[in-house]
């Protein structure tokens, strides 16, 4: 984890993390598989460090930084809206915290995107609250949304630093408290992959030959991103590129489907598994086995 602190320029060097994407069907999914391994879809996250004024001129490393941005698919907008006498804030000439002061560091950073020369990437504006005020801003996110044609969430991101090292029963007691349904962080996820126009297919690596034909036992059961609108071959290569040369057909089944009927062996009796060319635009939530030449 990166370090966090009161104070500019914590983060110089950018920091990457790939985290998993959130999705009840994969774990449903993994449950009846009962693989050896389960690898869920991921998302990249790089932490670029805060622009400030005249950025673009090359202020407070500015180019640097405006070079990292250049080269993501889209932007994750971290806007301080808590107040904290502890942290300081450099250059509002509001109340910290206001909704004044995050519209102007919204402002400031749209200006400093522009004058740096890129070009408006889909972008999620996420508001650091104060934990009493993460379900109190719906109407703030809303005139954000509204006023920057981008997504708005609320996070309180003190408290979910504290929540990290919480085991699954004491971070359920929390959200039930808090009156969450999941964690910020994984709001965030959820949103980058939709932001991404990303949907996920499965695949199902069989531990033998035979294991295709039982309950569709395997020994991999992996999550992978596709955009949206993607084809069977282009999924096949995600997976590995000789599935894409050697492409034949794909045998296909949306997870809700399986999930019902219980497990490959059924569904193909079932006559549930689909063939499919090349050509087939992959669903969000399709399980896939390609079919190959030698």
């Amino acid at each position: 984890m990166s370090e966090t602190a009161p104070r500019p320029f914590t983060t110089i060097d950018p920091h990457e993390a790939v985290v998993p994407v959130h999705d009840e069907d994969f774990h449903r999914l993994c449950d009846l598989i009962k693989p050896e391994e389960c690898v869920p879809a991921t998302v990249t996250f790089i932490d670029i460090a805060g622009l400030v004024k005249d950025a673009h001129k090359g202020e407070g490393l500015g180019n640097q930084f405006l070079g990292k941005i250049r080269e993501v698919d889209a932007i994750v907008h971290v806007v301080r809206a808590f107040s904290d006498e502890k942290v300081s804030h450099p250059h509002t000439s509001h109340p910290v915290g206001s909704e004044q002061q995050v519209l102007e560091d919204i402002e400031l950073v749209n200006l400093e995107l522009e004058l740096g020369g890129i070009e408006k990437k889909p972008t999620i504006y996420l508001l650091n609250v104060d934990e009493e005020k993460v379900n109190q801003v719906d109407q703030l996110t809303k005139l954000i949304e509204e006023k920057y044609r981008g997504k708005a969430l609320a996070i309180a991101g003190k408290l979910e630093e504290e929540m990290i090292d919480l085991d699954n029963v004491e971070k359920a007691e929390m959200f039930k408290m808090l009156q969450w349904e999941r964690s910020g962080l994984e709001r965030l996820i959820l949103e980058a992959y939709k932001l991404l126009d990303l949907v996920s297919f499965y695949t199902i690596k069989p531990s033998s030959a035979k294991a295709t034909e039982g309950r569709g036992v395997g020994n991999q059961v992996s999550a992978w991103s596709l955009k949206k609108g993607g084809t069977a071959l282009g999924a096949a290569e995600r997976v590995h590129t000789d599935f894409a040369k050697k492409f034949i057909k794909a045998e296909v089944i949306n997870v809700s489907s399986l999930l019902d009927i219980g497990g490959w062996k059924e569904a193909k009796e079932k006559g549930k598994i689909r063939l499919e060319g090349k050509d087939y635009i992959v669903q969000d939530k399709d399980i896939i086995e390609f079919k190959v030449g030698q």
